[in-house]
């Protein structure tokens, strides 16, 4: 035996060890008298089979207990977090009592009856924890080193990474690993799955480490963290705060000198305050948020509800923030329906999406047109009496004959001008009082005599939710009045333009609102859609004065209502 053996007897590392008081150098030396003593083996295993009873009986107890503990409402993960604030909240100095003299006293020798022992509630939990931990430090003394790193979550996705150190090349697939080195992402959208269950989106610019398999701290940057039965008690530590879960969703936002708690859905504890300070403690649920400043006072903000990347998906590029619905007029702009496409972008009958400035009135072709650059748009056509709408071959009977004329395109905007026959400005269009076209407000102007056709599946299969509903309000541009007395000199010109709109679904015509003047309010669409639906059409057409000119129709805030 060495000299460092011989200090302490090894039933008294055992003990620290289950103490969880013992140091790295008294590990080491418990590891090689373990490698060297056969007889220590012995004793090792009599500390296993020791405190495999002790779990048994107090698995027994557990038993027994179970339904007290829900009578009184108790709450396990609430004492969890109570616990890991206890652990780090700042000592406090107690005053010593002054010793008094010792006095001998003399008592006669007095029988006392022993009651059965009982566990309180908070006891018989730290207990099984106690010795949960001591055989998972037991286990870890032999397979790892003090601090090791080891592997605990893997990168599930990216999109648009660049990391700050130029040296480091993570991909997907990767592992990661704990106590390893912090993460500075300088941009794009990263997605991990810890072994425990949690689904973790991070941001860029972020830093951050995973410090255990269910804790990570989070120096600054946005993260979102979505978490299983499995991973109850994940942790995101800041600056000045802690946010323990209690089965949630929640979004984290952290800088140096504040840190943003928003939960989606469950709940939360939040523990406000730098590890050095006094600490307060608050229980946040769905729908609520928090802010914890410089100096850990937490407040009350607005949940941002599209504030956090949820998702991604490198394959299709699909970055959702939580939006419910999905934007027609965006996709028109050449977008995925989440505010990337571009207002102005639009489709002419070459089956394009570019920008669309021409405006002058002319006749469009006979067929159905595919729109191959954008997967949710099956194509667009010009109607005129019995016309084909769908890439399937659907023929749908009902439109009225018109002239073939459009004017522009099918636009994700609102504006129109006429400078050939008339001097019109450059206007944006109006419904109900309120600007089209704008990012509050978007909008497709789609003159009279055209159509479009949305792939509602390809829909799906990108963002992987079904699709409820369909709204919109329709109409034709009330801004036509304010132009009148120019146009009326013109006698093509109609003083009260019609115009009507159509929404079929699969062929079948589910809205239908004929002979619409610049003088009637916006009608109300709103449109079920089934999970086996495929084809979403909307139509304009010039109406019974059998012109197209002044029918500056607007389909306006087209949506798709969205369920996960």
């Amino acid at each position: 035996m060495s000299s460092e053996k011989s200090k302490k007897p090894f039933e008294v590392l055992l003990v620290r060890l289950l103490e969880n008081d013992i140091t790295d150098k008294e590990i080491e030396c418990l590891n090689k008298w373990i490698e060297e003593d056969p007889k220590s083996i012995a004793k090792y295993c009599d500390f296993l089979q020791d405190y495999a009873i002790i779990q048994k009986l107090v698995t027994s107890q557990i038993d027994r207990a179970d339904s007290d503990l829900e009578d009184t409402g108790f709450d396990k993960a609430m004492w969890a977090a109570l616990s890991e604030f206890e652990k780090n909240a700042p000592e406090i100095e107690v005053e010593r009592p002054v010793k008094m003299p010792k006095v001998a006293v003399v008592r006669e020798p007095v029988r006392y009856y022993q009651p059965p022992a009982k566990f309180s509630k908070f006891r018989l939990y730290t207990l099984v924890a106690s010795v949960a931990a001591v055989f998972l430090m037991i286990f870890y003394l032999r397979m790892t080193p003090p601090n090791a790193s080891i592997e605990v979550a893997t990168i599930t996705d990216m999109i648009d990474v660049k990391w700050a150190d130029s040296t480091i090349s993570l991909e997907t697939g990767d592992r990661l690993l704990t106590h390893y080195e912090p993460l500075s992402l300088s941009r794009g959208f990263v997605e991990i799955q810890t072994d425990r269950g949690v689904t973790l989106t991070i941001e860029g610019p972020a830093e951050f480490e995973i410090m255990k398999e269910a804790d990570l701290y989070l120096n600054y940057g946005r993260l979102y963290a979505k978490v299983s039965q499995q991973g109850l008690g994940f942790t995101v530590s800041t600056a000045n705060s802690k946010v323990i879960d209690l089965g949630t969703e929640f979004g984290v936002k952290a800088d140096l000198d504040e840190t943003e708690l928003h939960v989606m859905r469950g709940k939360t504890v939040l523990i406000s305050g730098a590890p050095d300070r006094s600490k307060k403690q608050y229980e946040i649920s769905k729908g609520q948020a928090k802010t914890v400043d410089s100096n850990g006072a937490a407040h009350d903000i607005a949940l941002g509800n599209e504030d956090f990347v949820r998702t991604i998906d490198s394959a299709t590029r699909f970055i959702w923030k939580g939006q419910k619905q999905m934007n027609l007029a965006d996709i028109i702009g050449g977008g995925d329906g989440f505010a990337t496409g571009k207002i102005d972008m639009g489709i002419e009958y070459n089956g394009q999406i570019q920008l669309l400035d021409t405006y002058t009135s002319q006749e469009g072709p006979s067929d159905y047109i595919p729109v191959a650059s954008n997967v949710f748009i099956d194509g667009v056509f010009v109607p005129n009496g019995l016309s084909q709408i769908d890439s399937s071959g659907t023929i749908y009977q009902g439109f009225e004959s018109t002239n073939s004329k459009y004017w522009l395109g099918i636009l994700n905007g609102a504006w129109h001008r006429i400078e050939l026959t008339v001097d019109v400005p450059r206007h944006q269009l109006r419904l109900n009082g309120q600007m089209c076209g704008t990012p509050d407000n978007p909008a497709i102007y789609m003159s009279a005599n055209q159509g479009v056709t949305f792939d509602l599946q390809a829909m799906r299969d990108y963002t992987k939710m079904q699709i409820a509903e369909f709204t919109s309000l329709c109409g034709v541009s009330e801004t036509y009045r304010e132009y009148w007395n120019i146009m009326k000199r013109y006698k093509y010109f109609r003083e009260t333009p019609n115009a009507s709109f159509y929404v079929l679904v699969d062929g079948q015509p589910r809205f239908v609102r004929k002979e619409m003047t610049p003088d009637d309010a916006a009608a109300k669409i709103s449109i079920a859609l089934r999970p086996e639906d495929r084809f979403l059409t909307l139509v304009t057409t010039q109406g019974s004065d059998n012109t197209n000119d002044g029918d500056w129709t607007l389909f306006a805030a087209p949506s798709l209502v969205l369920h996960e």
